[in-house]
């Protein structure tokens, strides 16, 4: 129960200073260069994983993995306070190069905590609940964030820029909140290993060459990157002149919704068979994106409609639940000890660079047409749900 309540707070947090969504409205609103937006979500999501390889070392050598996590929420709710203040108090170009920096800062952090939770959730609960655990504190902050996206309308005639630096600024207490849940929890401490860790990156990193069940997690995690990086198009393709706040608060509303909605269910089938739940979600964000292209090229008249998008939004975001959760649970159930540890930096360290250059291969296909990139990203869910298919005769054998 503290997993659950201290992911809850840092997870409304995630929602409430989204990248993808808020702070890319934020500055867009302050006047922000265009180059710099587009850097937001790259630096955010690959900031986060790319350096994990070379910090798992660091992170085997405490007893309690927990305060590791407390550590990295701490400095995380540094990172989103400054963004706000820099948002109220600088000028326009210098405030978005300063929250560039602190998405930086907050990516870092956020490595030792992706790298600490997953051990604290395999030593605190048992193999066939993990899922249901993170399933549930999606649900309890999707909830919250829906909640949160209502009030937003309540705000609706407010400055955009100013408003928004403000909940941005406001939303870093979360994160304290959830280090102070998240310290709560008992751990049984661990052997903390005495050396050589940082020498040994490079074996962890040849995991994908010598051992075949991670070599096909790979695969199957890089294809369904689909999932993640396709949301920031479906905003592109339903942003709106005027209503800003309007328009970002059904975006927020319908990622709220999606993991109330799914997350728990998303959980239990993870449990179950954590493949299962990869390929199912890559299925449903596939049919999702396929449905935004074809009424985009069919009926023009319902693209215009300011709903339309925000729903495709939300049965996209349904999917991308499944496959998180899905993922998550496989790597915590598949090994133990600090082999868990090893599974969890070498992949997301990979996926990093897949990332970067999954960004680079469709930046021109994006400014091309962002449907053309949409529909090779709906591609990959595809490609990726009959990898993960795979993945699971693998586990079998």
């Amino acid at each position: 129960m503290w997993i659950i309540a201290g992911q809850s707070m840092t997870k409304l947090g995630d929602v409430l200073t989204n990248p993808k969504t808020v702070l890319t409205w934020m500055l867009s609103a302050l006047g922000a260069p265009g180059a710099l937006l587009s850097m937001l979500v790259p630096v955010r999501e690959a900031g986060s994983m790319l350096p994990q390889l070379f910090v798992s070392g660091f992170v085997k050598k405490f007893e309690r993995r927990k305060l590791v996590f407390v550590a990295g929420a701490l400095a995380q709710a540094l990172a989103i306070a400054m963004m706000g203040v820099a948002a109220l108090m600088l000028p326009a170009t210098a405030a978005g190069w300063t929250v560039l920096a602190c998405v930086a800062l907050f990516a870092l952090a956020r490595s030792f905590c992706s790298i600490s939770s997953k051990d604290v959730l395999g030593r605190t609960v048992p193999k066939g609940f993990r899922g249901r655990v993170g399933g549930l504190s999606n649900a309890i902050s999707g909830s919250l964030s829906a909640g949160a996206a209502v009030v937003l309308i309540l705000f609706r005639d407010h400055e955009t820029a100013g408003f928004l630096a403000w909940m941005v600024l406001g939303a870093s207490v979360l994160w304290v909140l959830g280090a102070a849940l998240y310290s709560c929890i008992n751990e049984p401490a661990a052997e903390p290993e005495s050396g050589g860790a940082e020498e040994g990156w490079l074996q962890r990193l040849f995991l994908v060459r010598e051992d075949p069940m991670f070599r096909a997690f790979i695969i199957a995690r890089g294809l369904l990157l689909g999932t993640a990086l396709a949301s920031p198009l479906l905003v592109v393709l339903g942003q709106r002149s005027g209503g800003q706040i309007t328009s970002l608060v059904g975006f927020i509303l319908a990622s709220g919704m999606a993991s109330a909605a799914s997350s728990f269910l998303w959980g239990r089938l993870a449990d179950r068979a954590g493949e299962w739940s990869m390929a199912a979600g890559g299925l449903v964000a596939a049919v999702a994106g396929v449905a935004g292209i074809a009424i985009s090229w069919l009926a023009p008249g319902w693209a215009d409609a300011a709903w339309v998008w925000p729903l495709v939004f939300l049965v996209f975001n349904i999917g991308y639940a499944g496959v998180r959760l899905g993922r998550k649970t496989w790597v915590v159930d598949a090994v133990e000890g600090d082999r868990r540890t090893d599974y969890v930096s070498a992949s997301n360290t990979l996926i990093a660079v897949l990332i970067l250059a999954t960004g680079l291969l469709h930046s021109p296909l994006q400014a091309w047409s962002p449907l053309a990139s949409l529909g090779l990203y709906c591609a990959m869910c595809l490609a990726g749900a009959g990898a993960a298919v795979r993945l699971r005769r693998l586990g079998r054998d």
